[in-house]
């Protein structure tokens, strides 16, 4: 028996509930007709067709004619309810494959977990789940947190608060090292290990300018007007990166020791 599993992806909703607790309702998903190619997008090839036309007695030409509605592609069987669950198929019944190729040939449901991440199906309210590779996408997370803790562990307390305040915003530089970590820990599990690793990563000079421009701004030593960074009335960027570009400029090294000193 082949199963194949179409889940909802986990997006934050305006109610804040997630998982099994979201009330949202089920989507309905039909094959459409493609700009493309002016027929209707079944995710049939032609061999997939014939045999499945032979197996139901269903009409699964693609063809699209105006004013007319398709006898199978435009009826209720060809309708696909998903609630906001995991949905069940099982291929081995041919409406079930008919539906799933229907799935996966529409712009709301992703083919793959990593396809989703990859950006390719931006407007994906569904993912069809494949066992092995969720299995495979979870150890190589698992593997890259490890990495990150690994790399973690060699960075002083400084390195380490700067980091943190880039993700979330807080100032913990003046907090104890155990607290530090404690909240880069957290920054791991919220931010993603990804994202950390790249900071660990990124050139020091840059992450401690950022770092230095966020501090600033927490005491009010520069202000924000928009996206824009100032010091009194003087721009300094149109936004955090270009304030950084600023700082780094042999020639604005009076103005950053003078932030500096402030800040210390």
């Amino acid at each position: 028996m082949a199963i194949v599993e179409v889940r909802p992806l986990e997006k934050e909703k305006w109610h804040k509930v997630k998982g099994k607790d979201v009330f949202t309702r089920p989507t309905t998903i039909e094959a459409l007709v493609s700009t493309r190619t002016g027929k209707y997008a079944t995710g049939l090839d032609e061999e997939d067709r014939i045999r499945l036309e032979k197996n139901t007695g269903f009409d699964l030409s693609p063809e699209y004619r105006l004013g007319t509605p398709h006898v199978f592609w435009n009826s209720s069987a060809a309708l696909i309810k998903l609630a906001f669950k995991t949905n069940i198929f099982n291929t081995d019944i041919p409406l079930d494959e008919i539906k799933v190729k229907i799935l996966k040939a529409s712009d709301l449901v992703a083919n793959s977990q990593k396809e989703y991440d990859e950006g390719k199906y931006p407007g994906a309210l569904f993912v069809i789940f494949d066992e092995q590779e969720d299995t495979d996408l979870r150890a190589s997370k698992a593997s890259v947190k490890r990495k990150v803790v690994i790399e973690a562990s060699k960075l002083t307390k400084l390195r380490k608060a700067e980091i943190v305040q880039i993700l979330t915003g807080i100032s913990v530089r003046e907090q104890s090292e155990d607290f530090v970590d404690l909240k880069l820990d957290d920054a791991i599990d919220s931010e993603g290990a990804e994202k950390v690793l790249t900071l660990i990563q990124r050139d020091k000079t840059r992450v401690s300018l950022h770092s230095l421009v966020l501090e600033a701004l927490y005491k009010n030593i520069l202000r924000k007007d928009g996206t824009a960074i100032y010091y009194m009335d003087d721009q300094l960027g149109f936004d955090v990166e270009s304030a950084i570009d600023y700082f780094i400029n042999p020639k604005n090294q009076t103005l950053k020791a003078q932030i500096l000193e402030k800040l210390n």
